[in-house]
């Protein structure tokens, strides 16, 4: 006798992704989530013909795309306080129903900083002003927190540090990182969100610090975009200017290529900070920090169940037409 356990495995699969990580083959790779239930057979006192007796049960997967999402007015102010009701979702302009939003300021994150050691971020002092600013977020972070450190210039992308609580330890491999080489930008976008996503349960993003000047990658832009779009993991980057401020808006990608910093972080989910000096560089961490801690985070399932690999453009709103929402833009449907 064969029995569906869909029921089952929905009210499990929502369970998981509100109180905990779900970790289920394809779906830790292309930013949806899935969860299986396997029935086994029961106590010998039951019924021979019950299938949880019999042990022959049919499952089936249910998928929950996770939408980490912040919610800010016109004045740049964090909104708190709203329901599933608040949001209008579309998927590739279809209506979805929202099956829970959930916002945990005091859940711990797990931040992973992927810093420029490039020799063009030793100019002007740029890689301690980074290096300053990130002590200065590690500092601030709550003790069930975790930080990362990975450092890329030429052809490398490597764990300075993996994810840790440990601060000294973690501040001492920070102090002796030293500018060398070419800027490969794109090939650290494309490698780190991977390696953070497999890196990190729970809450998690990356805060990418660098001037911006791509001169060595391998990979091209729309790839690095693509892998990183595959880890749902938001990248919050942070760009140093050497022009004035006034000049800026004019001579943008060639100061520091904020068009391509923008869009990692509009595909991801993140935001785009750009700096000038290092007493804004510590505004900006504060800032990220301050919208990890005060996200929502809002799960449903696809109405569609063809899983065929393809890219499925996300479009979220709230239906006060005065706040502006932030969340990654797509998935890939991975079967």
């Amino acid at each position: 006798m064969r029995a569906r356990v869909t029921s089952i495995i929905a009210s499990v699969a929502i369970a998981i992704a509100v109180w905990g990580p779900i970790s289920a083959g394809d779906g830790a790779q292309d930013g949806s989530n899935a969860a299986s239930v396997a029935v086994a057979a029961a106590s010998s006192s039951g019924s021979a013909t019950d299938p949880l007796v019999s042990g022959y049960v049919e499952v089936e997967k249910v998928r929950i795309v996770l939408l980490p999402t912040k919610v800010e007015d016109r004045r740049g102010r964090i909104i708190a306080g709203l329901t599933a009701d608040d949001f209008k979702l579309l998927e590739d302009y279809i209506p979805q129903k929202i099956q829970f939003v959930s916002a945990e300021s005091d859940a711990p994150v797990s931040v992973a900083f992927l810093l420029d050691v490039s020799g063009s971020m030793r100019v002007s002092g740029k890689l301690e002003a980074a290096k300053e600013a990130i002590r200065y977020f590690v500092d601030s972070l709550r003790p069930r927190d975790r930080f990362a450190l990975i450092a890329f210039a030429d052809e490398q992308v490597a764990w300075i540090t993996e994810f840790t609580s440990d601060r000294q330890r973690f501040l001492d491999r920070l102090a002796v990182q030293t500018g060398y080489g070419q800027t490969a930008l794109n090939d650290a976008v494309a490698a780190a969100p991977g390696l953070v996503q497999a890196g990190a349960d729970g809450r998690k993003a990356i805060v990418l610090i660098t001037d911006g000047v791509d001169n060595a990658s391998r990979t091209n832009l729309d790839r690095a975009i693509e892998l990183a779009r595959r880890a749902s993991v938001p990248i919050y980057t942070v760009g140093f200017s050497s022009l004035p401020r006034e000049l800026l808006p004019l001579k943008q990608e060639l100061a520091t290529n904020f068009s391509v910093l923008t869009r990692f972080s509009s595909e991801t989910g993140g935001s785009l900070f750009a700096v000038h000096d290092p007493d804004e560089l510590k505004e900006a961490v504060v800032r990220i920090d301050q919208e990890l801690r005060l996200q929502y985070l809002i799960g449903y399932t696809p109405s569609r169940t063809l899983w065929n690999g393809a890219y499925r453009r996300i479009q979220l709103e709230t239906r006060k037409s005065r706040y502006q929402v932030r969340t990654r833009n797509g998935y890939y449907a991975t079967p």
